[in-house]
């Protein structure tokens, strides 16, 4: 038995990171950059915002890339692809969407789904649908050169098109449903077990 010191009591308990090297400080300011880089993306959407409307009139099963934000922990952060869950008129500014991930390492059996090859997105693998981080996020978060950047970070083929993919209805239905599976389905689908 290790000799970790637990903090807390019932369901909400911590220990101690043991992993944790003082030493390694200096290298984890990689992360701060990251941090700052992402208050920069959120200054940009607010000043975007006030002057801007966006109209985006996105259709269930599309498939974008989000900015994701920098997150806690085991949250998704950074950009990543997304799939629309439900639709979302032009005067709507969020949107229900499920992230993907590549298959490189296996999924979690109990929070990816397996959607098999995606043509459209630029992997040898096959591609995962993150359900335990389905969630609602602005628009702003649609990566495009109007929403966030500067012309110089853009080529020209770029000019204001958003790239729609589409994933097939039966697909759609694999991730909804499993996402409901996971909500309902008692103590034998706890997360994290």
């Amino acid at each position: 038995m290790s000799d970790q010191n637990y903090y807390g009591s019932g369901k909400y308990r911590w220990t101690d990171n043991v992993d944790f090297d003082d030493r390694a400080v200096p290298g984890k300011m990689v992360g701060r950059k990251e941090q700052l880089d992402w208050i920069k993306r959120q200054l940009e959407y607010s000043t975007f915002s006030e002057k801007y409307k966006l109209r985006y009139d996105l259709k269930r099963g599309e498939i974008l890339e989000f900015d994701w934000g920098i997150n806690v922990n085991a949250e998704f952060s950074n950009r990543h692809y997304g799939v629309v869950l439900a639709d979302s008129g032009e005067y709507n500014p969020l949107v229900i969407v499920c992230p993907l991930k590549s298959n490189k390492n296996g999924g979690h059996p109990r929070s990816d789904i397996d959607l098999g090859i995606i043509p459209c997105l630029k992997t040898t693998h096959s591609t995962l649908a993150v359900i335990n981080q389905i969630r609602s996020v602005d628009k702003l978060r649609i990566y495009t050169k109007c929403a966030i950047g500067y012309e110089s970070e853009f080529k020209e083929k770029d000019d204001n098109i958003i790239h729609s993919y589409r994933l097939d209805d039966r697909k759609v239905d694999l991730i909804t449903q499993a996402y409901i599976n996971m909500l309902t389905v008692d103590n034998a689908f706890k997360s994290g077990v």
